[in-house]
């Protein structure tokens, strides 16, 4: 049986589409999350019970992903994220937010950052790099179909060793939806086995612009390389870097609790 915590869904019209998010509860100042290039909006599920009692907790599903609307022109850079994010927080009715980005959602946090300062009052950027030695199309193999819930759940684990059973259930439910010929889809527009538009995004000389207290995380067992992390909380004016142990690269799918718990800490500060 998979379980999910209560949680509101909402959707909302942005730069011409049709944008879903998830409130998990708690009110006053959002909280803001945003997924990587491989999840959607239910990736923060378990790690938004330890942000309601600070905020009102909110997850996105960015442009291509989850239930909101694909773009008919694979309009999926960065900054059309960015876009679409500056339009659910003006839906939010929100003068400032804190933000949580993880992988491509932390690149998108950052340039939304850079181009909002005044509506972000605390930053974290989780597992993510600036830039990339990879390019768009350089794309490691994944699935694009299962035959079953089980398959679905068996590429999740193997994705996310360290994962929680709950959070896995429910990224392989939440990731996948039935295809016509009875399989499991990823639920994604097929773009993004192609290419990753971020892989060409160059963010460095944003960070010491960043005036709000930010949060870098990162986990120890991810590709991007503690070294990386280290630069990034030198270079922005008012950061503290965490390191996240026995997690890879998803921390908020791997290590939810202890992602939650760093960021309690951080948003919890006045």
């Amino acid at each position: 049986m998979i379980q999910t915590r209560q949680v509101r869904h909402a959707f909302a019209d942005v730069n011409g589409l049709r944008l879903h998010r998830l409130e998990f509860g708690g009110s006053g100042r959002p909280i803001v999350c945003l997924h990587g290039v491989t999840g959607n909006a239910w990736v923060w599920h378990d790690t938004a019970a330890a942000l309601v009692g600070l905020g009102s907790v909110v997850s996105l599903d960015m442009r291509g992903y989850g239930q909101s609307q694909w773009s008919p022109d694979r309009s999926y850079s960065t900054d059309h994220h960015v876009a679409d994010l500056e339009g659910v927080v003006a839906d939010l009715g929100a003068d400032r937010v804190d933000v949580a980005g993880s992988s491509w959602g932390g690149l998108v946090a950052l340039a939304f950052a850079a181009r909002n300062p005044g509506l972000i009052r605390r930053l974290a950027l989780v597992d993510v790099e600036p830039s990339s030695q990879q390019g768009e199309t350089d794309l490691f193999p994944r699935p694009r179909s299962f035959s079953s819930h089980a398959e679905a759940v068996e590429a999740e684990r193997k994705a996310n060793p360290h994962a929680p059973d709950g959070m896995i259930d429910i990224m392989a439910t939440t990731g996948t939806y039935p295809g016509p010929e009875g399989q499991l889809l990823n639920a994604h527009d097929p773009f993004f086995f192609e290419r990753w538009p971020f892989r060409s995004d160059d963010r460095w000389e944003e960070l010491p612009n960043l005036k709000m207290p930010t949060l870098v995380v990162h986990a120890e067992q991810s590709f991007i390389k503690a070294d990386v992390a280290e630069r990034m909380a030198n270079e922005l004016p008012d950061a503290r870097l965490v390191n996240i142990p026995d997690s890879g690269h998803v921390i908020p799918v791997e290590q939810p609790v202890a992602l939650g718990s760093a960021l309690a800490a951080f948003f919890g500060e006045s």
